[in-house]
């Protein structure tokens, strides 16, 4: 009988996996997009799994810090991209297969909780189908999240699975939660859930008795702290650029997310008060969640599931309320007000509380028919949430239409328009963003867009002042100091501009361009055995028949026959579009 119950679960597991996978499988054509371009396809850094020792150091914050420490993520990076040629399939392909894992492991999860296995795949189908969902898996860069979840359901299920028997499975736990931590630092909180099982299961004699295994917790987690404190450099604890005011305001945002996913946006603008829609989202979060915590007193197990889901929910989505004291996330914080992604392993709280909800409903051809309905809704508005991000204007042309005060939408619709052409709606969006007190960092990107545009309409001085107001907010930002050297160039400063591209190239996130160009300013400057070292230390970067035909150009200049790389080719060639 067990035998065959199992035979059932895995079933169940593979078609809830292959499912998930199944919805979510347009995403496979999509190349690169947004943070990935600069994080994963252009960076140098990864490309030499020497560096690998680096993610570990504070050499960490040189990769490309967006949104904390997570060094597991930067290494599945590197090994990937060995795998797949750095192709933008198989990092989707990867994070699909993930997510897949992760919705049956909250099928597992409620299970184990609810003994209930049509309440289990009820949760299951909410978590993998929930169109919240799509934009984590949109992004290679956020696909850290998903590997993040997938540890620490793993080390959740076991810690109560095993009830503390054995000290082996204590340790196992504990590695997982490690894991979990290292590849994406949002499920810090996750310690306090752990302690607070065994409270909710026998008070203080329960807690006691799980306390080795709890204490094996704690190390990891402390272990996983002083990492971060020891690689991130600049980041630190303290009150400045917290916003508990807008608290309710951003837990409207997400609880309209989950009730609402028609609503669905990769920004929200950032207002104090949640509005009449936010409100009510508000008020029928908070009715569901009452309702699931007294149905889920009936759970057969020791556990009330819809109190282990929202406490799941609740812990993970902690720091991402602007309440706690991290001064690094906090400035992050304030140019994003709420996003989908924050939403991914909460949403595996909520699906636990959805289970408790189901197994206390009468079982029903028309409970069955309904639910059916609304997982056939819910799939069908992530394919569609899918469609929308592999449309760059659209989605943020939507993005700035319901969030009207965000200055990250703008500033995103404008450097699309930057990129393909569109000039003065991009001056024109870009300006609207300042105007609307972006953070330190976007206001550096902000800035360092509009000097691109003004180079592109050779307006160099303007560029130089748009640039150097962007290195004064944030004195990282390469492209502003590639900006900058090309607006020196164009002035007819060139050594200042020489040393304003070697500064951009210095960054380590930094591809081959500013390289190319201080090899362009010193051929052109009649120094082309100077030009000739540029170009190469650009192909040590990417190689490009672009760059391999200016390195032949420099070095047939200086008289230099000799061949260095070894395998440089100058005979005619075919440029490449990049």
């Amino acid at each position: 009988m067990e035998n065959i119950r199992a035979r059932k679960n895995l079933l169940i597991y593979a078609a809830l996996a292959a499912l998930a996978a199944a919805v979510f499988a347009p995403l496979l054509p999509l190349p690169f997009v947004f943070d990935d371009v600069l994080a994963v396809q252009n960076n140098n850094f990864l490309r030499d799994l020497s560096n690998a020792a680096s993610l570990f150091r504070p050499s960490y914050s040189a990769v490309f810090r967006n949104e904390g420490y997570e060094p597991l993520t930067y290494l599945f990076f590197m090994l990937a991209g060995k795998i797949f040629g750095w192709q933008a399939w198989g990092f989707h392909a990867v994070s699909i297969a993930a997510h897949a894992a992760c919705a049956g492991l909250v099928f597992r999860l409620a299970l184990l909780l609810t003994a209930d296995r049509a309440a289990a795949l009820a949760a299951g189908l909410l978590f993998a189908l929930h169109p919240a969902q799509a934009e984590t898996l949109t992004a290679a860069m956020f696909s850290g999240t998903i590997f993040s979840s997938i540890f620490f359901l793993a080390a959740l299920h076991r810690f109560i699975a095993s009830d503390g028997r054995g000290s082996a499975g204590a340790a196992a736990t504990a590695l997982l939660f490690g894991a979990s931590l290292l590849f994406k630092e949002r499920t810090f909180p996750g310690l306090l859930l752990f302690a607070l099982l065994p409270l909710l299961r026998g008070g203080t004699a329960e807690f006691r008795r799980r306390l080795p295994e709890l204490a094996a917790l704690a190390a990891v987690w402390g272990g996983a702290l002083a990492a971060r404190a020891y690689a991130m450099d600049g980041s630190g604890f303290g009150l400045a650029g917290l916003d508990p005011a807008y608290l309710p305001a951003r837990l409207a945002a997400y609880a309209k997310t989950l009730l609402l996913p028609f609503w669905l946006s990769p920004v929200y603008g950032k207002q104090l008060f949640p509005g009449f829609a936010g409100a009510g989202a508000l008020a029928a979060a908070a009715a569901l969640a009452w309702a699931a915590l007294r149905a889920g007193r009936k759970a057969p197990g020791p556990y009330n599931p819809a109190a282990v889901g929202l406490l799941l929910a609740a812990l993970i989505i902690l720091p991402y309320l602007n309440v706690l004291p991290l001064l690094d996330l906090a400035e992050y914080l304030s140019a994003v007000f709420a996003s989908n992604r924050y939403l991914y392993l909460p949403l595996a709280g909520a699906a636990l509380a959805l289970a408790a909800l189901i197994k206390g409903l009468p079982r029903s051809g028309r409970t069955l028919a309904a639910a059916s309905v609304i997982f056939s809704g819910l799939a069908l508005l992530s394919i569609q949430q899918q469609l929308l991000w592999r449309d760059e204007a659209g989605v943020w042309t939507r993005a700035a239409r319901l969030n009207p005060g965000s200055p990250w939408a703008r500033y995103m619709l404008g450097t699309h328009y930057l990129q393909t052409g569109r000039i003065a709606d991009a001056e024109r969006l870009l300006t609207e963003a300042l105007l609307l007190n972006p953070a330190k960092a976007l206001r550096s990107h902000t800035l360092g867009a509009l000097a691109q545009a003004a180079l592109t309409e050779n307006r160099s001085a303007e560029a130089e002042a748009l640039a150097r107001a962007s290195l004064q907010a944030w004195d990282f930002n390469h492209e502003a100091w590639n900006a900058l050297g090309a607006a020196l160039a164009g002035l007819g400063r060139t050594e200042e501009a020489a040393a304003a591209f070697e500064r951009s190239a210095a960054i380590e996130i930094t591809g081959d361009g500013p390289l190319i160009n201080l090899g362009l300013l010193r051929l052109y400057g009649g120094e082309p055995a100077r030009a000739a070292a540029a170009f190469e230390l650009a192909l040590a970067r990417k190689r490009s028949d672009y760059a391999l035909d200016l390195l032949c150009r420099a070095r047939a200049a200086s008289g230099n026959k000799e061949k260095a790389p070894a395998d440089l080719d100058c005979r005619p060639r075919k440029l490449s579009k990049d």
